[in-house]
Order: C-alpha cells, then structure tokens, then sequence
C-alpha cells in the first residue's frame, strides 16, 4: 500500500468530523507537575440543584491542586442567586473568592433552595452590591497570562455576550473580542442537545445564545444535555454528611423526601474542563453549532469552525461515580 493511500485515509477520517481521544488541554510532561486549570466559573444559580453539585465539584477539584478558581459568576437577576453562590464559596472556605452578576435585563425563574441555602449559611455579598460580571471579566482576563483562561458556563450566556461587546476599560485597552482572544485558551459550554434540540442554557436568553456562539474567537467545546441525563449524582450525601452539609441541604430542598439523587449536566462540564476527555468520553468536530432564533440548536456540518462536542465513551455509571465522589468530598477545612 503506497504512503499517499495512507495520507488519503488520514485525510478522508478527519474530514469526517469525528476525532476520538483529542484532548482538551496540552499534555503535561512525564515527570512534571501538572499546572493547575485557570477558571473562569459561570453559572445560572436558580433553577436546578446541578448547579450546586458542580460548584461542590469545582472547590473539590481545587482542593486537589486540579483547577484554580478565578472567579464565580452569576448570569440571572434572582435576588438570592448571588448570596446562595457566595455561601457555597464561603462553604468551602474561599469568601474571598471574585463574584459578579449580570446586570440590567437578564433571566429571572424561581428557585427552590438559593433562598434558604443564603439565608441558613454564612455570606456576606448580596445582589446589591455585587460587581457587573462584564467588568469583572475584564479584571480577571487582563491580569492573567495570554491563552491561559478556561470560560467554564453552565447556565446562560447572558455575561460573555456583553463581555463580546465591551469596550475598553481601566482593565485593558482591548475590545471584548479581542481580550477574550489573547487571554481565553478555551470556553467549555454546557449547552445544547447534540445533534440538535431545545435545550435550557440556550433558550431563555437566545439572543445572547447565538451572539456567544456565533463571535467567540476561541475553541468551544460543548457537554450537550444528553451527555448529562445519564449521570445521576447526589444518593450518598446523606449517608456521608449530617443535614448541616450545605450541598445536602440544597439538594433535599430540590428533590423533596422521596428522591436522593439527580442529573448531572453541569458536573459533567466541570470534570471535562479541569480533567478534560480522558477516557470519560469522545469528541465530534468537523462543523459548528447554530442557535436559531427560539433557541433551539442545530449542529451542521458548514460552516466549519472551532467548535466540538462530547460524546458518550466511558460507561456512565463510572462516570457517575467519579462526579459523586468529588461532589461529596468534604470541604478542605472540614473532617467530615
């Protein structure tokens, strides 16, 4: 068989649009200390209890010395998403940590733990006087080094839209645009049903859905919403905490006395950022995904750009029990 049938069938696979095993941070050195995952967290604190389950996940892995968390934003004007992030921040012994909220119009839906989560575990920032996240951005992205950045969304896409469109500022003299390109390596989405559906973190605000997608100047790599539905999380946090836990305790108020457990769509997005593929799953390529106008989502095969998207390889059930055992690993101060 001649070298040029070799390239033909390399070429003709990467056409092709599926690349298994293609990872999603460069590979450390045999030897070396792995640097952590600079983060950048986003997240619709108000409507499913996965959001808590990923936050326990992101200061778990932190503990670790996988990830470091830059910072925590909010992308919905509930009065008590922002005081319910920052118990958990405080929670898990980071208060300091930088938090920012979507200012101005932005997605309002109800919550049945944020409020109780603020009101019964320390906090000491409310919506009021929380920072506009765009800004935040800003003073984050600058200070750190070019392309080192992960943009981590698990809820709308409400803040990297205004972050596309800001303008210079005390922070850098760059547009949006292009601060995100010189500092974000990647942007890590949980958002979409693939090959295409109507999905949550895509509908609501579809407008700014469509505008993050459609700019972002860096890869995006999406964790769909069935990647997620499979990954139930959640059955061992009564057995392993008392009811002063505060993940427990949001996660009883969401599921009510005859459920123990959940899916885990935005966990799964926080394990592919700081671990990456892995062997938890696969990626597809070779297109990008279209967010129509009602917020539905279509992956078509042109235009061609920077985008992919997880795919299921390792049984979920194993999947499942790595998200559990970060998800209930006890905060660093903390024996139990």
């Amino acid at each position: 068989m001649t070298h040029q049938f070799y390239y033909l069938i390399i070429l003709l696979t990467l056409a092709s649009g599926l690349i298994t095993n293609m990872p999603l941070h460069a590979q450390e050195a045999p030897g070396l200390k792995k640097t952590p995952v600079r983060v950048i967290f986003d997240t619709d604190m108000q409507s499913d209890v996965d959001d808590v389950g990923a936050m326990a996940v992101l200061h778990a892995l932190a503990d670790r010395g996988e990830i470091e968390i830059l910072g925590t934003m909010v992308s919905v004007t509930y009065l008590w998403s922002v005081p319910c992030v920052d118990a958990i921040n405080h929670f898990y012994g980071r208060p300091d940590l930088p938090l920012g909220t979507v200012k101005g119009k932005g997605v309002l839906r109800s919550s049945s733990y944020a409020r109780q989560i603020a009101q019964e575990f320390p906090h000491d920032m409310e919506t009021d006087n929380a920072p506009d996240a765009i800004g935040l951005y800003r003073k984050i992205l600058a200070a750190q080094p070019d392309k080192s950045v992960v943009i981590l969304t698990v809820g709308y896409l409400t803040n990297l839209a205004g972050l596309l469109d800001s303008g210079p500022d005390q922070w850098s003299n760059l547009k949006g645009r292009d601060l995100v390109q010189q500092k974000v390596k990647n942007w890590v989405c949980m958002g979409g049903i693939f090959p295409k559906g109507l999905e949550t973190n895509l509908r609501y605000d579809a407008p700014s859905s469509a505008k993050a997608i459609n700019e972002w100047p860096t890869p995006i790599i999406f964790t769909g919403w069935e990647i997620g539905k499979d990954l139930m999380t959640g059955h061992t946090l009564k057995e392993k905490f008392p009811p002063t836990n505060l993940v427990r305790r949001a996660y009883e108020l969401y599921l009510g006395p005859n459920k123990t457990q959940r899916e885990s769509w935005d966990q799964s997005a926080v394990l592919l950022a700081a671990r990456g593929l892995g062997d938890y799953w696969d990626v597809a390529t070779g297109g990008s995904l279209h967010v129509l106008p009602d917020g539905s989502n279509e992956w078509r095969l042109t235009p061609v750009k920077d985008h992919s998207y997880v795919i299921k390889k390792m049984n979920p059930l194993e999947v499942a029990a790595v998200i559990e055992e970060l998800m209930t690993q006890p905060p660093r101060w903390s024996k139990r």
